[in-house]
């Protein structure tokens, strides 16, 4: 089963099971609920639950799950996170990725096309999303997943092109 963590349970909020929630990235604001999910710590320890409501609050998402209807059985969810089927994924439109995706993809320059690293893993910083890449000498380095430092993905081929002058700047 290919799980994708989607949330992340950050607390219970009042008395009736209402719990607060931070999103990975964008699917969760486009779930419908009821919707079956998976709530645990990692993707190999989860139980299955049903996304029984979901509101968008001044303060951020909540939902009600169907394992927690008081603030007591709320409270016991908070640090895990929520994950989804893949096949569920809500569907994209063209250019668009979801982050698992781009895990494990070659990293080129624009203008040489010569390799510089490995897309490691996707990080959700307060102002953007921005990959973790791991160079060929081994050092890490963050990129914002933006138009100006990512030119392009090429997904049938598996490479993620960043600007040169881009690169420049963090080499």
């Amino acid at each position: 089963m290919d799980l994708v963590a989607i949330a992340i349970i950050k607390r219970a909020i009042g008395l009736d099971g209402l719990c607060g929630l931070r999103p990975y990235g964008e699917t969760l604001g486009r779930l419908k609920a009821p919707v079956a999910v998976y709530i645990g710590e990692d993707e190999r320890r989860v139980r299955e639950a049903v996304m029984e409501k979901l509101v968008l609050r001044q303060q951020g998402h909540a939902a009600i799950f169907d394992m927690a209807h008081d603030r007591t059985e709320a409270e016991k969810l908070t640090g895990q996170n929520v994950y989804l089927r893949e096949e569920h994924l809500p569907p994209l439109e063209d250019g668009q990725y979801y982050h698992f995706h781009l895990k494990g993809m070659a990293v080129v320059s624009e203008r040489q096309g010569n390799k510089i690293g490995v897309v490691k893993d996707t990080v959700n910083l307060p102002s953007t999303d921005a990959l973790e890449i791991t160079l060929m000498s081994g050092y890490d380095i963050i990129v914002p997943y933006n138009k100006q430092a990512v030119v392009r993905v090429d997904e049938e081929n598996r490479v993620v092109v960043v600007s040169d002058s881009y690169i420049e700047e963090l080499l």
